[in-house]
């Protein structure tokens, strides 16, 4: 009963940092979508430190230009894959919605012609949170294949046969 009252303690007091990202190979396309959805209020934090703007407002929408302009630069520096010979694709910032408290982002990998290993990096908000997860679910192939990442261990390598 005392384990259950600190656990319920903790997480009212503690707040979980987490993101999510979907990546998912489109075999008949010849291309990886990635969709990552980042707390709204996290990564505002993560923008105004990447941008030195202390005033940056997520929601305000005169300044979407700016925002997205800008999420787009700290995705591409936060997030890389490479292939099995490991070369860095090269990631294509398709764009953002925000979704009640959360921002989804989109990015696309094209002429991708096959897929045997794939290594992500993913270090999105480790700057603003020292525990900050970052979840990784990969589908290729009729497979899931998912990792969890933290600060210090922010890679991980996906294979198929």
């Amino acid at each position: 009963m005392i384990t259950l009252v600190l656990i319920l303690f903790q997480s009212v007091f503690h707040p979980f940092h987490v993101s999510v990202s979907d990546i998912k190979y489109k075999e008949d396309q010849k291309a990886i979508q990635i969709s990552t959805r980042i707390f709204l209020d996290d990564l505002e934090l993560a923008l105004r430190a990447f941008t030195g703007n202390e005033k940056l407002d997520i929601m305000d929408e005169k300044s979407w230009n700016f925002i997205n302009e800008n999420l787009e630069k700290y995705l591409l520096d936060r997030m890389k894959l490479w292939d099995d010979k490991g070369r860095e694709y090269e990631l294509n910032y398709i764009g953002a919605e925000i979704e009640e408290d959360v921002m989804w982002c989109y990015i696309e990998i094209e002429k991708v012609k096959r897929l045997k290993q794939v290594k992500v990096w993913n270090s999105i908000l480790h700057e603003v949170w020292g525990d900050q997860e970052n979840l990784v679910h990969f589908r290729a192939f009729d497979d899931v294949q998912s990792a969890r990442l933290y600060k210090g261990e922010d890679t991980e390598v996906f294979e198929w046969e």
